[in-house]
């Protein structure tokens, strides 16, 4: 089987965060067939923290829809996720959903093109 070239961004470096957020547009150009988003959270505090990660991607990059099976197992302390779904669309960006009393994650995602 050939190699094939492997591509990537960090969509959303590491910081403390307290809030949902969404990466920029990572654009695939149809040179992707998956995207692999990785999860990496090195700190959680609050009260029931939860951190919920899936891609989503756009054909013109304003209206986004979620890749099916792309999210992750939720995150509720330091660890480690890794998803992926089909691309269909020309970009593609991570949305991070934070949730509980006064949550604070300090975490990055890594969107992979294969």
């Amino acid at each position: 089987m050939p190699a094939r070239p492997v591509q990537g961004d960090v969509a959303l470096p590491p910081l403390a965060r307290t809030a949902s957020a969404t990466s920029g547009p990572v654009a695939a150009a149809g040179a992707a067939q998956v995207a692999v988003l990785l999860v990496h959270c090195s700190a959680a505090s609050g009260t029931t923290p939860t951190l919920d990660a899936v891609l989503e991607q756009s054909a013109d990059g304003s209206s986004w829809s979620t890749l099916t099976g792309s999210g992750i197992t939720q995150l509720t302390a330091a660890g480690n996720r890794v998803s992926a779904g089909a691309v269909t669309a020309s970009y593609v960006r991570a949305a991070l959903t934070i949730g509980g009393t006064t949550p604070s994650f300090t975490c990055s995602a890594t969107i992979l093109f294969v």
